[in-house]
């Protein structure tokens, strides 16, 4: 067999039922052996190689939660298109998701020379994948692809990248080669993954969560990527302590359940955020306490012990002291508390009095707003839209958020009541991650109705994949929240940059016409009392949809913590922003 044919081999070994590629020069030996290979494994061609790699990680965040996951796997040709794997590529590195990207390479004999579209791949994607394979022989090819989905899969997740040389994928195996699938074991030395917490870990913890009054839980990533939302539940109801979550920890569980406080951090509700403040004891399961969770570090949580289960260790103690870390996997940390008979349950009805208190802060004008729908100039507030969305769906249908405040907005007023239907881009922030993820999303779940939400510009980033839902019938409704702006980044120009809106106004194009070149129905919806309806029409149409809402651009996104401020300066109303305004302008 060829190197490519190997390559294929593999992927279909794993369970690949669909790979995502542009192709190009050093890449077509394997889209040949794709071609031949018909429906055992289906290719969908993108418009650029930055989708594709959003399109694997959508295919892998969307199965996370099942009993057999699935990786995505991305392809590209050398130079070039290798280098437009890369955002997509650094943005799973820091959200944790697994995908296997794979490029073609000039051929060995030329590597170092600057052949045609060379580009040294190896030394671009070192530092923002967990491993990276060359394969120098085809011999080499099958080890390097079973090595990789494990190394993707296991652990902190992450992604893995093979760069293969063209003469390589054209070369066979030696007549005496052999791979056996059944009694293969990967061999990655140095690579360990602790998944079991220590029994005295566990007793510690136990004690320091007896003695607490002010208990805080927080459900991260990797309560999701360990499919531990059930055992997180059970655990917050043992104790009976409230849950605040971090954006990627969302739709772990029904965000209806009465312990939870929503989402922390710069745009995290008062509730949850106050309570951070005012805990006695934080216990944190799956996340990296990044700066977006905990504003200025040397005042965070002050009076509170930290409990941090993590499952990658170089996160302990990174950030956040704690009083004790704990390497280990989030489900199986849960699953160690609740079979420890001695934990107790306690009433707190002080502590919950307090965070009923908090909830109130928010103040009438948020009320108001949300319920007229619309400003004084007659623009939507996106707050207004986004909870049209979740009344029709009922809260259960997916969102793709794209990056900015269509994202927060989404993420604070859709009620997320089912289990892993939540997906943005959070540690990387990348704009135009939306459409092309949802479209992974979609293929993976294709019985579920996918909304990929946007702003005006995030759509814009990558429009392009437009082509790919319309050649592939990808059945993805498609939320523009336009507002002309780049919203968050004004946002920020209107509070801390006296108004000055550099950089940040959008002239759109006719969004209808570009549907339409599409094929995609579309519809424009200005007034309030017709979203719901169009959200009805979108939802049961088989097929494309696209809806633009024409949005306030002064909407500010509230409560807001400002960078690297302690969370006593969150601000909470607009009363606060036009005191703000008025310093800056004396």
């Amino acid at each position: 067999m060829t190197g490519a044919q190997l390559l294929i081999k593999a992927l279909l070994d794993q369970g690949v039922e669909y790979v995502f590629g542009y192709t190009g020069g050093a890449i077509m030996p394997v889209f040949d052996e794709i071609a031949k290979k018909g429906k055992k494994l289906k290719l969908f061609n993108t418009r650029n190689e930055q989708g594709a790699a959003f399109m694997a990680q959508g295919v892998s965040r969307a199965t996370m939660h099942l009993a057999k996951p699935k990786t995505g796997v991305c392809l590209a040709t050398s130079g070039p298109g290798a280098m437009n794997l890369v955002t997509g590529v650094a943005d799973a590195i820091m959200d944790s998701t697994p995908i296997i990207s794979i490029s073609g390479q000039v051929a060995k004999s030329v590597i170092g020379t600057d052949a045609f579209q060379e580009t040294d791949v190896v030394g671009v994607m070192l530092p923002i994948t967990k491993q990276v394979y060359m394969p120098l022989t085809p011999e080499e090819i099958e080890v390097a692809v079973h090595e990789a989905f494990f190394i993707a899969r296991s652990g902190r997740p992450g992604p893995v990248h093979i760069d293969i040389p063209k003469d390589i994928q054209f070369a066979s195996a030696t007549s005496d080669y052999e791979f056996n699938l059944k009694t293969y074991q990967p061999k990655v030395p140095g690579y360990k993954v602790h998944n079991l917490p220590d029994q005295e870990d566990i007793t510690a913890a136990v004690q320091l969560i007896n003695q607490a009054k002010r208990p805080v839980i927080f459900c991260g990533h990797g309560v999701r990527w360990s499919n531990a939302g059930k055992e997180l539940v059970k655990f917050a109801e043992k104790i009976n302590a409230p849950i605040a979550a971090t954006l990627h920890g969302i739709s772990a569980f029904s965000s209806d359940h009465p312990l939870y406080l929503g989402w922390m951090g710069m745009h995290g509700t008062v509730e949850a955020n106050r309570a951070i403040q005012k805990a006695d004891l934080i216990i944190a399961f799956g996340m990296r306490f990044d700066d977006r969770v905990t504003g200025k570090l040397d005042e965070y949580a002050k009076n509170a012990d930290v409990i941090h289960v993590e499952i990658d260790p170089s996160e302990i103690d990174k950030n956040v002291k704690t009083t004790i870390g704990m390497n280990a996997d989030a489900k199986s940390a849960l699953e160690a508390f609740l079979a420890v008979k001695n934990l107790q349950f306690q009433e707190r009805k002080q502590w919950f009095q307090e965070i009923k208190v908090f909830k109130k802060e928010t103040g009438k004008w948020h009320d108001q707003e949300l319920h007229k729908g619309s400003s004084a100039n007659g623009k939507l507030w996106m707050k207004s839209v986004i909870t049209s969305l979740s009344d029709v769906t009922n809260g259960e249908d997916i969102l793709v958020m794209d990056v900015g405040q269509n994202q927060m907005i989404a993420s604070k007023y859709y009620q997320f009541k089912k289990e892993n239907t939540a997906f943005n881009s959070g540690g990387a922030g990348t704009m135009g991650a939306s459409l092309p993820m949802a479209v992974g999303v979609k293929i993976a779940r294709p019985e579920e109705t996918v909304w990929s939400i946007c702003g005006d510009g995030g759509f814009q980033m990558n429009i392009q994949e437009l082509g790919t839902v319309m050649e592939h019938n990808i059945d993805v409704k498609i939320v523009i929240l336009n507002n002309g702006y780049l919203g968050m980044v004004r946002q920020w120009q209107t509070l801390f940059f006296d108004g000055r809106y550099a950089g940040t106004p959008m002239l759109d194009p006719d969004f209808s016409k570009i549907a339409a070149a599409y094929g995609i129905p579309f519809q424009r919806i200005e007034k309030i009392k017709d979203a719901a309806n169009a959200f009805k029409t979108a939802k049961k149409h088989k097929g494309a949809y696209i809806l633009e809402f024409i949005c306030d651009p002064s909407e500010l996104v509230l409560p807001m913590i400002p960078a690297a401020q302690p969370f006593e300066k969150m601000i909470i109303n607009k009363l606060e922003t036009e005191i703000r305004n008025q310093k800056s302008e004396k």
